[in-house]
């Protein structure tokens, strides 16, 4: 029994602290961190593409449906292999992982925020214009909230689908939730029926929860009949 909670606890946080912190906690980390990291790279897209300057908007909307094109595997693999390629020098495991999944939520929470903000009726365009503040102020202040009430459920949604994702990190050697479920079954085949259905208790409750809290939110936002 006690073999089986010490496999628990390397599920949870690996081989933390006799060596790196991984298993869950590595991958809700990297999940938390790519969300905020493409929130701020997402807005900043999706500002471009909804720009009048017919250039910056195209360049915007080639990155934005060029990368939702790809599967995110293939986006890893670009970071992981290609970039150290073109660079002369090898990035590490974790950074890569951190940069192609933060690319991934940007390009897709881009379109979350291009969908609330074409939401606005248009007249609270002009109103904000017609402030004094700049285009960006006007976003920031008079717009952005507005929008974020609308694209929270979304947002939610999202970091739900992005949390499932971040598994395929563990095939250039992260040691996340699905890697130390690999590596626990590998080591003791025995295992193996007990490491898959550990993993998908975990993946299930901590989604589980986050789909109720959306739901919430939804129910919340939702004007009163």
């Amino acid at each position: 029994m006690s073999d089986y909670m010490n496999d628990f606890r390397f599920f949870l946080i690996g081989p933390y602290p006799n060596g790196e912190l991984g298993g869950l906690a590595i991958s809700l980390i990297l999940a938390l961190i790519t969300m905020v990291s493409g929130f701020v790279l997402g807005m900043i897209l999706a500002l471009g593409r909804i720009s009048k300057k017919t250039v910056i908007s195209k360049l915007c909307g080639f990155l934005i449906e060029t990368v939702r094109a790809l599967p995110l595997v293939l986006v890893l693999f670009w970071f992981y292999f290609m970039v150290p390629l073109f660079a002369g020098k090898p990035m590490p495991i974790f950074f890569s992982a951190y940069l192609s999944v933060t690319l991934y939520s940007a390009v897709n929470q881009a379109e979350i925020f291009r969908s609330g903000f074409m939401n606005i009726n248009r007249g609270q365009w002009q109103v904000a214009e017609c402030t004094g503040l700049s285009y960006f102020q006007c976003v920031i202040y008079i717009i952005m909230p507005q929008a974020l009430r609308n694209m929270l459920p979304s947002i939610v949604g999202f970091f739900i689908s992005l949390f499932k994702d971040t598994s395929v990190i563990s095939i250039i050697g992260v040691i996340d939730l699905t890697h130390m479920g690999r590596m626990i079954s590998q080591r003791d085949p025995s295992k193996l029926v007990f490491s898959y259905m550990v993993m998908g208790v975990l993946y299930f409750v901590f989604c589980f929860a986050l789909s109720r809290l959306s739901k919430r939110i939804e129910k919340k936002m939702r004007p009163a009949s």
